[in-house]
């Protein structure tokens, strides 16, 4: 595994914990720029072939 794609999982359990936590504080506009900044940093995965998610949390 190369220092992108273990840069990239970091930076995408980051934000998905990012989400977590606003979602917790009922903090929608937080909700929606760490959740936009994940969904930015899965797009960049796929384009460079890195899995991300587990399967069972797609979708």
């Amino acid at each position: 595994m190369d220092e992108f794609e273990v840069s990239l999982r970091r930076r995408v359990g980051e934000a998905r914990e990012a989400v977590r936590l606003a979602a917790e504080r009922q903090d929608d506009y937080a909700v929606e720029v760490h959740g936009a900044d994940l969904a930015n940093l899965r797009r960049l995965a796929a384009e460079h072939g890195v899995v991300v998610d587990a399967p069972e949390e797609e979708g």
